[in-house]
């Protein structure tokens, strides 16, 4: 005979289970009490689970994947060559000067060559390779930033504003995770044959060699990547995708208060979503990122819904991005 502890269990896993089917479930552990998380199947876009999923978010070096975006379309239209030389501007020096710690230490006239430049954006988020990438493609980094706005709505992407290549803060530079996660199949689909690099753990420059701080990538077995982001003003942000079997998955996580638990966060995720993917029978899904949004946001203008979501828990003061 069945106890009556027994079916009061059953009930509870049921509707556990019910909610992290319909995606309205916060998957893992809870890395501040004003986070964003998106998590998603690539290969179907149905959403796993979401919370705060629209909130409007300061991205940080999460931007460096736009610029990354506008580079890989450049070289695939033969305007950047991989092997090309750039030149380290005077503008270049001092963003390598913003972050003491995360830089190249280059100087002006000192050269880079692009593969450096996208790798050291990508690896390491060095401000200064991000800038020199913007003014080889745009001649300065203001018009850079409009060409990532108008590539921004070609990728649906209406809830974005970028004002700078590197992620540093900006108080019009914002975008929601939604967003984000129509930028990471963007890089995946339009640019599969670049898209090995963020799976890229270290890299040598200058006899230097420069290991990634992506601890989800360095850990995770699977893991392929993308981007790691932090100002004081944004908050630790990560977006990672890994594969399990046949199984391809999107976090997009921001506004942890630590690295520590925005990676615990990260992999917990991973590890509850796969088994929710591996042994659903019931689509698990609550929406599609494919869904249709207002086309007819405009990008003079700040957001006048923004939420300043770093008011109570982060000093508004430049922070370097990483």
């Amino acid at each position: 005979m069945i106890s009556l502890k027994f079916i009061k269990i059953l009930i509870i896993l049921s509707i556990t289970t019910t909610k992290l089917l319909a995606g309205q479930c916060r998957i893992g552990v809870e890395c501040s009490n004003i986070y964003s998380s998106l998590i998603f199947d690539y290969h179907n876009g149905n959403v796993i689970s979401e919370v705060r999923s629209m909130q409007t978010i300061y991205p940080a070096s999460l931007v460096k994947l736009m610029t990354v975006y506008i580079a890989f379309e450049e070289i695939k239209k033969g305007k950047l060559k991989f092997n090309q030389k750039l030149t380290i501007s005077h503008r270049g020096e001092e963003i390598s000067n913003v972050n003491k710690i995360n830089t190249l230490r280059l100087k002006k006239d000192d050269t880079i060559s692009v593969k450096q430049a996208i790798r050291g954006t990508i690896i390491k988020s060095f401000n200064e390779a991000s800038v020199t990438l913007a003014e080889a493609i745009s001649g300065n980094e203001w018009k850079f930033a409009k060409l990532m706005n108008k590539k921004a709505k070609e990728l649906g992407m209406y809830n974005t504003s970028f004002r700078n290549s590197t992620g540093l803060h900006h108080q019009g530079q914002y975008t929601t995770t939604y967003d984000l996660a129509r930028l990471v199949n963007a890089l995946r689909k339009d640019f599969p044959q670049y898209y090995h690099i963020f799976s890229q753990e270290e890299f040598n420059f200058n006899d230097k060699k420069f290991i990634s701080h992506n601890n989800v990538l360095l850990q995770y077995p699977g893991a392929e990547g993308l981007k790691t982001g932090f100002t004081r003003a944004s908050g630790f942000n990560l977006i990672s995708v890994a594969k399990k079997n046949r199984n391809r998955l999107v976090s997009i996580l921001a506004n942890c208060s630590s690295y520590e638990l925005r990676d615990e966060q990260t992999i917990d995720a991973f590890n509850q979503s796969f088994n929710i993917v591996k042994n659903s029978k019931i689509s698990y899904k609550k929406s599609k990122i494919y869904h249709q949004i207002d086309n007819k946001f405009n990008y003079s203008k700040i957001n006048k819904k923004q939420i300043d979501i770093n008011s109570k828990n982060y000093t508004m003061r430049f922070g370097g991005g990483i």
